[in-house]
């Protein structure tokens, strides 16, 4: 069996539901592609190089392992285009797509101790830590330089 190979209708027909109903802009292309090597993860998912994208007018190409996709049910299919859609982002006042990585890192250990909603709690308040120490450390700026005037 080869490395890459086209997928099969069915696979196409559902990655091409999530498209449309995502917030991926209608006029960029996707290639959505077998890859009977991919080990690990959901899929792979690249911006085309600017030649790839003149000779195919692809930008973007999503590889999946269809043989191990193909056994799922149905609901983890979903997820699974989900999440590999996820990751392309367009920025409308850049005008710039790009390929996202996924915003939980953490142990399924851990996640198994607690849930979801401790997780994002937690980065949350991280944020809003960061943010705060920002405005802080900015004040501090601000007024080290009313000192000097």
């Amino acid at each position: 069996m080869a490395k890459f190979e086209e997928v099969y209708e069915g696979t196409s027909k559902l990655f091409d539901s999530h498209i449309i109903n995502s917030n991926i802009p209608q006029f960029f292309n996707i290639k959505i592609l077998s890859n009977n090597t991919l080990k690990d993860g959901f899929g792979s998912v690249t911006k085309s190089q600017d030649m790839v994208k003149f000779m195919t007018d692809y930008d973007v190409i999503v590889q999946i392992n269809e043989p191990i996709f193909d056994q799922l049910a149905d609901n983890q299919k979903d997820y699974i285009v989900k999440d590999l859609l996820a990751q392309v982002v367009y920025d409308m006042e850049k005008d710039k797509l790009t390929i996202v990585k996924p915003d939980i890192t953490t142990f399924s250990g851990v996640l198994r101790q607690y849930d979801i909603d401790t997780y994002s709690g937690i980065k949350e308040s991280i944020a809003s830590l960061l943010e705060q120490k920002k405005i802080q450390e900015d004040l501090a700026k601000q007024a080290a330089k009313q000192v000097k005037k």
